[in-house]
């Protein structure tokens, strides 16, 4: 079994990010990071279906880690 899914960089409330879609392009979640100094300070995450459904469709997060899971052991 193949998961396939997408990152893509992409700048998040002024900040560097991504967001991560499925195979079917859903999004997944996206993050952002605070850089200070160079460096990663904090990595934020969202992945509440209802604060990410203004950017598109989003796939079911829990079913994407069943599959991988699943890909895994196969």
């Amino acid at each position: 079994m193949r998961i396939g899914g997408t990152v893509q960089p992409l700048e998040v409330n002024g900040r560097p990010g991504a967001v991560f879609r499925d195979r079917e392009g859903r999004i997944v979640n996206i993050l952002s990071l605070d850089v200070l100094g160079g460096r990663v300070h904090t990595i934020r995450a969202v992945i509440n279906p209802d604060k990410l459904a203004h950017l598109g469709p989003v796939a079911d997060a829990f079913e994407v880690v069943r599959e991988t899971i699943a890909a895994r052991r196969a």
